[in-house]
C-alpha cells in the first residue's frame, strides 16, 4: 500500500478563490519511515494548474489505494485540491463521484488524534499546539514577499514534525492496542 506524506500551502483558506502555493509529499513505509526526499511543487516554478496535475496523474484524487495520504487535516488539503482541479477544468466533480471519494479514499490524518489529545475539544487542537512550528499563516505572507527559501523551509519543518509526531503516536497507540486487544475465542 502506497503510503505518502502529503501537505498543501495555499494563499488562504478558500479553494474556491485562494490558489495552492505548494503541494508536498514523499512516499513512506508501512511502518511510516520516509522512504526518499520529499517532493515540493511549488507555484512560483510549476504554476498551480500543472501542480494540480501532476497529483492527479499521482492518483491522489482517485478514490484507490494507489497513493494513500498521511497527514494534518487532510480533508482541507484533499478538499484544496479538489477545487483546484476543477477551476482548472482538470477534473469535473459530479456530487455521485465527489461522495464516492469520501466514502472510500483511504487516508491516515492526524486532526482527529490532536483532538483526543487537546481532551477531545476541537479548539486549541491544531498541530502546532504540540510540535514547534511556526502557523501556517505565514506562508502567504512569505510568498507575497518572495521569500521563497523561507517556504521551502517552512514546508520542510513541517513534514519533520509532522512524521516525528506520528511516529510518537504510532508507537504509544499500537502499545495501547496491544494490551487492549482482545483475543480471538
Amino acid at each position: 500500500m502506497p503510503l505518502f506524506y502529503f501537505d498543501v500551502e495555499a494563499e488562504g483558506e478558500d479553494p474556491q478563490q485562494d490558489r495552492l502555493i505548494t503541494v508536498q509529499f514523499q512516499q513512506l513505509t508501512d511502518d511510516l519511515v520516509p522512504v526518499g526526499g520529499l517532493t515540493v511543487l511549488t507555484e512560483w516554478e510549476w504554476g498551480e494548474k500543472e501542480m494540480v496535475r501532476s497529483l492527479l496523474q499521482k492518483g491522489l484524487l482517485d478514490p484507490t489505494w494507489d497513493f494513500v495520504p498521511v497527514g494534518n487535516r487532510l480533508r482541507f488539503d484533499l478538499t484544496f485540491v479538489q477545487e483546484r482541479a476543477q477551476h482548472h477544468k482538470l477534473r469535473e466533480w459530479p456530487f455521485a463521484d465527489l461522495r464516492r471519494f469520501w466514502f472510500e479514499k483511504p487516508m491516515l490524518d492526524l486532526g482527529p488524534v490532536l483532538v483526543l489529545m487537546n481532551a477531545g475539544r476541537f479548539e486549541g487542537s491544531s498541530i502546532g499546539a504540540f510540535v514547534d512550528k511556526p502557523p501556517s499563516a505565514e506562508v502567504p505572507l512569505l510568498y507575497r514577499q518572495g521569500k521563497y527559501g523561507d517556504v521551502l523551509a517552512y514546508v520542510e519543518r513541517e513534514k519533520t514534525v509532522t512524521l516525528e509526531l506520528l511516529a510518537e503516536l504510532r508507537a504509544m497507540l499500537t502499545t495501547f492496542g496491544d494490551r487492549k486487544r482482545v483475543a480471538a475465542p
